[in-house]
């Protein structure tokens, strides 16, 4: 019966690469083990070394060389968490040999034409491919999106101020592409999402001297002003310069502010409020977002229907040209 075969085709565990082996690899890890459909096969990252400290406990087999890789461990499917100067060629790797991926955000730092190329090439071969904005795996985001269709939104605010990350490659426009790029693009893309379309009304940004920390070209603060096909205006604002974080974004209709916000410090910590003026409502996390996007992509694959997961790569590039013309507006990197 055909329900039964996708039923026991779904229970297959498939064969998993990691490509990259930084900080947010363990947060990907943890929820497809929750989810126990994968078999990691193989962690591949730019220093050998450094896969190792990821595969070894798990017993299985490192690398520092992406085709190698690849030829030996034939995985079905790939999560691709990479600096992100370095994920254009790896993803045009992975889509020439029909690999289905995950990759996480930004799609590329500089490279403009890249996305572009690769989402292309996605579509003409029909592949699955996912991109980590987890923030669409918030249990609650449903409640949103059906109380701004109630109530639509006619300003949005977010903010993303924290402090500067710790990986070298973060500090340089050409390694990360600047926090715009690289880290408030969550916030884009969930408004994005949320409220729709976008054009860049203006936009600034400053770096003060001394350079912190030294070497970096980043800018230290970016504040933009957007207007929503919708007609909603929007104001973004990002600083890397803080000792602690505020992320939040809100989203302020007629008689109600929906606030989507961080809350604690792991990566998928994250709380919705909704205030109507009387009482304000709080939908913690619930399941973390990481395993349900992981779940969605996934059940995506097992079904070999790009459209179920949570952020296509050609969404993504929408997002992705939204904070290049962010950057853009500003007059200088990001």
């Amino acid at each position: 019966m055909p329900g039964q075969l996708w039923h026991d085709r779904a229970m297959d565990r498939r064969r998993l690469a990691l490509i990259g082996a930084g900080w947010i690899t363990p947060a990907h890890l943890a929820a497809l083990d929750r989810l126990g459909r994968t078999d990691l096969v193989a962690v591949v990252a730019g220093r050998l070394e450094r896969a190792q400290a990821t595969a070894a406990p798990r017993g299985v087999a490192a690398y520092d060389d992406l085709e190698r890789m690849l030829d030996e461990q034939r995985p079905e499917m790939a999560y691709v968490a990479v600096p992100p100067s370095r994920a254009i060629p790896i993803i045009e790797s992975l889509v020439a040999r029909g690999i289905p991926f995950l990759a996480e955000k930004p799609l590329a730092a500089l490279d403009a034409e890249g996305p572009e190329r690769v989402a292309a090439a996605i579509e003409q071969a029909g592949l699955v491919a996912a991109v980590g904005y987890h923030l669409r795996g918030l249990e609650a985001l449903p409640e949103v999106r059906e109380r701004l269709a109630a109530r639509p939104a006619s300003l949005v605010v977010a903010r993303w101020l924290d402090a500067t990350p710790g990986p070298t490659w973060w500090h340089t426009e050409a390694g990360g592409g600047g926090q715009v790029v690289e880290q408030a693009t969550h916030l884009y893309d969930i408004a994005r999402s949320l409220v729709g379309e976008a054009t860049v009304i203006g936009a600034a940004s400053v770096r003060e001297e001394p350079v912190v920390p030294p070497g970096a070209d980043v800018v230290d603060a970016t504040a933009a002003v957007l207007r929503f096909e919708s007609g909603a205006i929007g104001s973004f604002a990002n600083t890397r310069r803080l000792a602690g974080a505020t992320i939040d974004i809100s989203f302020a209709s007629d008689g109600l502010l929906s606030t989507i916000r961080r809350a604690g410090t792991d990566p998928g910590g994250w709380a919705i409020d909704f205030d109507d003026g009387r009482t304000v409502v709080t939908r913690l996390v619930g399941r973390d977002p990481y395993e349900v996007q992981a779940e969605a992509f996934l059940d995506a694959v097992d079904a070999g229907d790009p459209t179920r997961v949570l952020s296509s790569y050609a969404d993504a590039v929408k997002t992705h040209r939204l904070t290049r013309a962010v950057v853009a507006a500003t007059g200088h990197g990001g």
